[in-house]
């Protein structure tokens, strides 16, 4: 029995599909992500940290409510104003995903439990019309 290059290729592309179907996190980049109803869902069972990674300005003009604002670019110098909260789940947020996505990478690797990024960050959220805070200076 020949097999020939197509016999070949269609072989390759089913092992290949079954094994993004088995580790959907490959698709990802290892990024955990939550879409904005799931990610109320949570926040509404669980005490949650929300954690918003965009800058001071940004959060002050708005931000989930109840989120803390440590900025993606400080996030490893201030560690030990999460390191108490290890061991609850960490919705990550920033404007569109990108970040959020990165921070989640970072908290995953310092031994956080349970991090989660939130898809579409604050625009999505806005988007969704759900409640946002604003800081008074």
């Amino acid at each position: 029995m020949d097999l020939s290059f197509n016999d070949y290729l269609l072989v390759f592309i089913i092992i290949t599909s079954g094994l993004l179907l088995l580790f959907p996190q490959a698709l990802s980049g290892g990024v955990k992500t939550i879409n904005i109803k799931n990610a109320v869902l949570l926040m509404n069972r669980e005490k949650c940290v929300i954690l918003d990674v965009r800058n001071e300005e940004k959060f002050n003009l708005g931000h989930i409510p109840n989120a803390i604002n440590i900025p993606f670019s400080e996030l490893s110098n201030t560690m030990d104003k999460l390191k108490k909260e290890s061991n609850k789940t960490i919705l990550v947020y920033c404007n569109s995903g990108n970040s959020s996505g990165k921070a989640m990478k970072f908290l995953s690797q310092k031994e956080f439990v349970s991090v989660m990024s939130i898809e579409g960050g604050f625009s999505e959220w806005t988007k969704s019309q759900l409640p946002v805070s604003q800081t008074n200076l």
